[in-house]
């Protein structure tokens, strides 16, 4: 089945490590779909330049004229995307004025459409990471209301060849079990890839085997086979670092977590406010994270 992906492009041409990512983490053809999304800030002079045009394949004009950077970003992630065997019929690219603010933006966006994942790359990830750290924000509590974070967040600050494989961080909450759902649907034909199941030991007094079992039986349903799961359970008081640590240790591609914890488990609360939210966004450098809701 193909996968749909909302990536986020922004005007630095020298810097979209989204497309990077999944160019590199998906097998040759591959067969998805890719929306290619601009966000003209604000304050470029040229904004009502770049309002909404929308391209149903690469070779079509654009009646509106884009920023010089906008045009050579959206021109080289095509290009990277081409180079890597994804079918450019299978492309579209928006391009649209800021309205709100660009994270709620680029969530308002991929909320109107059916995408398995929304990717960012590093500036849309830096300007997340500014947006996590203000929880009072009124930006930050109307997404809230308005539930627009609905499908699973892709943060990809930077990008590293030879990366592989996933973690997934579990601890029995059900946000946990839809991060092993997420992981499962997205890797069922990418057989390169393995999978962590990762529980950090805090003294909660939880069963571990069944966790683990528990999202075995998931991953099942995708027919992920037993050798592609790996379970490992570690003690950790600060469940953040413990994650990135063995992320950097074994090289790991992507790191994936629920939004909601159990308890006081991982991301707990969407407020975006919790200590292991701020240091997983702000601390990752090499692997991306996908945050699933």
């Amino acid at each position: 089945m193909k996968k749909n992906f909302l990536v986020t492009v922004s005007d630095d041409y020298e810097h979209l490590t989204g497309v990077e990512f999944i160019c590199s983490f998906f097998k040759k053809l591959s067969e998805h779909e890719i929306t290619l999304l601009h966000v003209c800030r604000r304050d470029a002079s040229d904004m009502n330049k770049a309002l909404m045009e929308l391209w149903s394949s690469p070779d079509e004009k654009v009646n509106g004229t884009l920023t010089v950077g906008a045009r050579k970003a959206l021109d080289k992630a095509t290009e990277l995307l081409s180079q890597s065997h994804m079918s450019v019929d299978q492309m579209i690219t928006i391009t649209c004025a800021e309205r709100y603010g660009k994270v709620k933006d680029i969530l308002s966006h991929g909320s109107q459409g059916l995408y398995d994942a929304i990717i960012l790359g590093k500036r849309a990830s830096y300007t997340l990471q500014w947006f996590f750290e203000r929880p009072s924000d009124e930006t930050a509590q109307s997404i809230l209301r308005d539930n627009l974070l609905s499908s699973p967040l892709w943060i990809c600050p930077e990008f590293e060849t030879g990366r592989k494989n996933v973690l997934v961080c579990v601890d029995g909450s059900e946000d946990s079990l839809r991060a092993v759902d997420h992981v499962g649907y997205i890797l069922s034909r990418q057989d390169q890839h393995s999978i962590t199941l990762f529980y950090v030991e805090n003294g909660a007094g939880l069963d571990s085997d069944t966790i683990f079992e528990t999202a075995i039986e998931v991953l099942n349903k995708h027919h992920i086979s037993p050798e592609r799961i790996t379970r490992v359970s570690t003690w950790g008081l600060n469940a953040a670092r413990t994650i990135l640590n063995y992320a950097e240790e074994f090289g790991f591609a992507a790191v994936a977590v629920g939004l909601h914890g159990l308890n006081k488990g991982l991301l707990n609360r969407i407020n975006l406010a919790g200590s292991t939210a701020s240091t997983l966004i702000n601390k990752t450098e090499k692997v991306s994270l996908w945050c699933c809701p």
